[in-house]
């Protein structure tokens, strides 16, 4: 949700619940494994690779998106 609501550059902003933005999550848990390359392989996840995510959702629920988005919570340390 933070990383849909916060692009880097001129990507647009993208305002996403909790399971529209599994998709984008699951693959920054790829980006940030200890084992990134294997798993890149094993999804075929290169150079030449097109991944669509779809969010189904927005923020649905507005007080919690902002405690998310804005205030951090549930953050995880690097």
């Amino acid at each position: 949700m933070r990383v849909l609501g916060n692009p880097y550059g001129n990507d647009p902003r993208i305002i996403s619940g909790e399971s529209g933005a599994v998709g984008l999550g699951v693959l920054a848990a790829v980006h940030y494994h200890p084992q990134r390359q294997s798993l890149m392989e094993k999804l075929a996840l290169n150079k030449d690779a097109v991944v669509l995510v779809i969010s189904t959702e927005g923020d649905t629920d507005v007080k919690h998106y902002r405690e998310v988005v804005w205030e951090g919570k549930h953050a995880v340390a690097p």
